[in-house]
């Protein structure tokens, strides 16, 4: 069965060139951990975006998978399927993509989105008989999965040098949570 998502509801996106996901996944004590950790931009008033690296938190996080996917391909070609999105001719995308996310303050399609119909969330939603979310992150060439409840991120500026870097070397510029 294809996997029914919709965008996260977040102010920045992946980038689409320079994403690199990085996954951390561990059992702990007291709940699963999971973090991803990606390159990823806003846009600005003039239509242009920075770079940033982003890193997303889920809370208890009891699922995670990934695979790989073509650069040349959207998650739509790894069997998603985007609800809520943009439904006009391909040659407006970008023009649309600009006006909504300048409008708004929120990206209307930042490749990072929670699934609305999921045989895989269903299964693990029976198995272990909590509510959580089908949360999925497109990158470049590959996409993650994740079941958690509830997800976090903080953001740096990444101006040069190595993304890992920017976690100790700059101040968190943006930060915020989300369910969906």
């Amino acid at each position: 069965m294809t996997v029914v998502m919709k965008p996260c509801k977040v102010p920045w996106s992946v980038s689409p060139t320079m994403s690199g996901l990085t996954l951390t996944h561990m059992e702990t004590d007291v709940a699963p951990e999971c973090s991803i950790v990606f390159g990823g931009g806003r846009m600005d008033p003039n239509g242009l975006t920075d770079m940033r690296r982003i890193e997303l938190q889920f809370v208890t996080a009891s699922h995670v998978r990934a695979a790989t996917k073509h650069d040349d391909d959207d998650i739509e070609a790894s069997g998603f399927h985007i609800v809520g999105g943009y439904d006009g001719p391909g040659q407006g995308y970008l023009n649309w993509r600009k006006r909504n996310w300048c409008d708004t303050g929120i990206c209307p399609d930042p490749g990072f989105y929670v699934a609305t119909e999921s045989d895989w969330l269903r299964s693990a939603t029976m198995k272990y008989g909590y509510a959580p979310k089908h949360f999925i992150l497109a990158g470049r060439d590959c996409y993650m999965e994740i079941i958690a409840g509830s997800f976090s991120w903080r953001e740096w500026l990444w101006l040069d040098g190595p993304r890992d870097n920017y976690q100790h070397a700059s101040d968190v510029v943006g930060s915020g949570h989300g369910t969906e």
